[in-house]
């Protein structure tokens, strides 16, 4: 019998401080990346989540959660993870900028504007050194009439296996009204939208036999 296959679902928001109060970030509740994380075990994968400062339902019952609160935190603990695993389902809302100087203590409020320089982060997903053996997938947030656009262009530029794309307008809802993009060109949508647990088994249905043939299990 052959050993599991080792995955790491990154979930949740990244907060990039302003102070020590105050941060810039993206609006995640991890609850999509939690979803796949559990199908994936319950299919039989050793799985690590990596959660952003976030408290999804189903978190705490997951064996394994690495947790992170900034870019660069998300960024060391793939380092160090992810050269010994099999599949990465990049689900968390990395922020795309952060403050270039941070504030120790407090920020005070004035009563004119304050003015804040930030400085891009840099991508994650397509920095990451991916062997022959390993397989990748990516998420990507758009609007409705650029979403499948958006995620073609994002597979070359973040080096992605496949992308799910997802709509902006379903952000924050219990459900998801997603679609698979593969780098061939083939996109698949499950019959309508649906429930996130339903979607990650419907997605789960899908990676797990390539990322299985990609590691040669």
């Amino acid at each position: 019998m052959s050993a599991p296959l080792r995955a790491i679902v990154t979930l949740g928001p990244t907060q990039e401080p302003l102070d020590e109060v105050r941060f810039v970030g993206n609006r995640s509740s991890g609850r999509m990346g939690t979803e796949i994380a559990a199908e994936l075990l319950r299919r039989g994968c050793h799985v690590t989540a990596m959660a952003g400062p976030c408290q999804p339902p189903g978190l705490d019952s997951l064996p394994e959660v690495v947790r992170f609160r900034t870019a660069e935190e998300l960024r060391a603990a793939l380092a160090s993870r992810w050269p010994s695993a099999d599949l990465l389902v990049m689900a968390a809302a990395v922020a795309d900028w952060r403050p270039v100087e941070v504030q120790a203590g407090k920020r005070r409020r004035s009563a004119g504007r304050v003015s804040i320089q930030l400085e891009p982060v840099g991508e994650i997903l397509g920095s990451l050194d991916a062997r022959s053996n390993q397989f990748v997938v990516g998420f990507a947030l758009e609007p409705a009439d650029d979403l499948l656009d958006s995620a073609h262009a994002k597979l070359g530029r973040k080096r992605a296996d496949c992308i799910v794309a997802n709509p902006l307008e379903t952000m924050d809802a219990a459900e998801i009204d997603g679609a698979l993009v593969w780098a061939d060109g083939r996109v698949e949508r499950p019959d309508g939208r649906c429930a996130k647990s339903l979607f990650a088994a419907w997605l789960t249905d899908r990676i797990l036999p390539a990322a299985r043939m990609r590691a040669g299990r």
